[in-house]
This record gives C-alpha cells, structure tokens and sequence, in this order.
C-alpha cells in the first residue's frame, strides 16, 4: 500500500513538472507573439508617419502621453501598455487621404474635410477585427470623437466611445496644438492648455471626457516636460 501512494506522488509530481514546463512554454511563446504584434503595429504606424511628414515625431508623442494619461486614470497596466504602442496608430488611415489635402497649406474645401475625416473609418478597416487589435482599431474609429457628441465619424457621446479613444484624442488635440502645421503655427504649452481648457471657437472642453480633461489639467506640468523632451529627441 505504501509503496504504491509513493508511486502515485511520484507520477503526480512527474505531471505536475511536465504541466509545469508546458505552461511556461505557452507563456513564452505567448510573450513573443505579443512582441510581434506591438512590433507589427510600430512598423505599421512609421508607415503613417513616413506618409504625413509634417507631423515629425507625433506618434511617439501620443502614444507615450496617452500611456502616462492612462495611468495617472488608474487603468490597467496593460491597457496603458496598449495605449503606449496602439496610440501611434491613429492616424494610420491617412496613408488613404491624397497627399495633397494633407498637405494643403490654406483651408480645405468642404468635399476636402468630408474626405479627411474618412481617415478614422479607412484606419479601422486596415487594423481589421483581430482581437489582439481591439484597442487599436477603438483609438483609430473614434479618437475624433467628442464627448458632447459633436466628434466625427458617428458623433458617439460620452461612454459610447471607449476610454481609449477619449485619451488619445485630448493628447492629439494637446500635440496638434503644440505643434507647426502648413495651415497653423506652433503654439506654446500654455496657449494650448487654455485652449483646451477655455476652448476657442474650433476646440471646446466639452470635446473631452470630464475624467480625463481633469487629469490632464492635474499634471499639464508633467506633460509639458514630457513632451518638450520627446520633442527634442
């Protein structure tokens, strides 16, 4: 009787090791097809960028502010992660909007902005619906949309539009802003926070989630530094 519960633990420790080593080699493999996809998504967004090439450095700068936004919120760590390499791909579906309304120095016509606006809907279609592009399809489709449901393309309101998407668009509004386009100069980081805060005609605080309007007006320092050294890298 003893020596057969011995022989039953040693079988069962046997198996226990082997589902052991099984588990960490699903984990690793997990892990590695995790890193091809943010690896993936980077490439991807350079493509974005490479297209649009007045917006310098912008991708990183979104998606390293969307990510400091995220945890100053209180999410996840991992949907912060996301945010650091997903944001940059919000504009991805501009490489489908000719270069030359990109590019346009004056304002753009009525048929020029509906066609601009597209860009939200074409970046969704190319991320696709692979569940490991969720956060980056959310950001893409709606991160033009405001919060008093005044936003393109579907004029989504307050929780109709994922968190995600209400993070990266505050940041896009702060780095546009921030930022030297052919249409508009660069402004400084007050400028734009009073902007953001006061609105001007164009942008209104009522764009944005009250949550995160909140969080960025609490530490519109740290962004600040965050950004003059992204910036200037």
């Amino acid at each position: 009787m003893a020596e057969e519960l011995v022989a039953y633990m040693q079988e069962l420790n046997a198996m226990n090791e082997e589902l052991e080593t099984s588990y960490r080699e699903i984990e690793r493999m997990s892990n590695e097809l995790e890193h091809s996809y943010i690896d993936f998504s980077m490439r991807l967004a350079r493509v974005a960028e490479g297209y649009d090439e007045n917006t310098g450095n912008h991708i990183e700068r979104v998606g390293i502010l969307a990510a400091f936004i995220a945890e100053k919120l209180g999410l996840s760590k991992k949907i912060a992660y996301y945010l650091r390499y997903h944001a940059p791909l919000h504009d991805i579906g501009k490489i489908f909007i000719p270069r030359e309304i990109l590019m346009k120095k004056g304002n753009l016509t009525k048929e020029e902005w509906e066609e601009m606006k597209k860009h939200t809907i074409y970046g969704a279609r190319l991320i696709g619906d692979n569940i490991q592009f969720e956060v980056a399809r959310n950001i893409a489709l709606y991160h033009h949309e405001n919060y008093d449901g005044t936003g393109y393309p579907y004029g989504l309101e307050k929780s109709e539009i994922p968190i995600e998407a209400m993070i990266v668009h505050i940041v896009d509004v702060y780095d546009a802003l921030r930022s030297e386009r052919p249409y508009k100069k660069s402004f400084t980081h007050e400028e734009a926070m009073k902007i953001i805060l006061e609105g001007d005609g164009r942008t209104q605080p009522s764009h944005f989630a009250p949550e995160v309007l909140e969080v960025f007006k609490r530490y519109e320092s740290e962004i600040e530094k965050l950004w003059n050294v992204i910036y200037l890298n």
